[in-house]
């Protein structure tokens, strides 16, 4: 299972597009004053940090870095360089077996990889594009002792206003897109509930037929994190 697993990330991360989503950060927080730091491996490294402020209010910070830089020019596909960074904050609320949330944000991210766009004369090179996006991402899943899973679909808005290569930089007058970026999250909790083992599948959909840049469509993730301060004793979840 295990090694199915690390080839199936392989595949996915065998293209090399400008956008590449990054994995979705669904707290499933118990209670206030919770706090949460995970590490995972999927399309790169990603940290998440979260923390619920009072006993339905709740925020979080996130970071994404990719970096596949030896470029062979009979495989350009190879090369991806990508960071992103984002915050946001919502609400939850926990009822012992399950739970909902909602959470709104907003994050910068930078993308490079080997392209043919319009404005480079239709020909491949070194795409460079710097984004905005903004993300609601409802989530609604299940909190037992053992084990955790959430659904998560998040809606993103993601906006390029701006292009480079190795001489030129080219601003980007083109709309905004929406994208729906659905995910399934599963935690197994361990080390009487501070400590979880986290992996989730994830995709990227366009809303429109518009989406003029390449992205990743599909995601897989792996990780470990911490979680402090708010665990309860969760005796009556099997």
């Amino acid at each position: 299972m295990t090694r199915f697993f690390f080839i199936a990330l392989l595949a996915v991360s065998a293209c090399a597009p400008v956008y590449v989503p990054n994995v979705r950060n669904s707290p499933m927080f118990t209670k206030g004053g919770e706090f949460q730091a995970s590490i995972q491996f999927g399309n790169g490294i990603e940290a998440q940090s979260a923390f619920a402020i009072t006993e339905h209010f709740g925020v979080m910070v996130n970071y994404a870095f990719i970096d596949r830089n030896s470029f062979n020019p009979d495989k350009p596909d190879n090369y991806l360089r990508h960071k992103f960074f984002e915050g946001g904050a919502g609400y939850f609320v926990n009822n012992e077996d399950s739970f909902f949330e909602v959470f709104a944000g907003f994050g910068k991210g930078k993308g490079s990889s080997y392209a043919t766009y319009q404005f480079f004369g239709a020909q491949s090179d070194l795409a460079t594009g710097r984004y905005d996006r903004f993300f609601l991402q409802p989530a609604f899943g299940l909190n037992k002792k053992v084990m955790n899973i959430s659904f998560a679909p998040r809606f993103s808005l993601v906006d390029f206003y701006e292009f480079s290569n190795e001489t030129s930089s080219y601003p980007i007058d083109e709309k905004a897109t929406f994208l729906f970026e659905p995910a399934v999250i599963g935690r197994v909790n361990f080390a009487n509930n501070h400590m979880f083992f986290t992996f989730q599948t994830g995709a990227s959909l366009g809303m429109s037929t518009d989406v003029y840049f390449d992205r990743r469509t599909f995601q897989l993730s792996m990780g470990l994190g911490l979680r402090l301060g708010g665990a309860r004793e969760l005796v009556n979840r099997l």
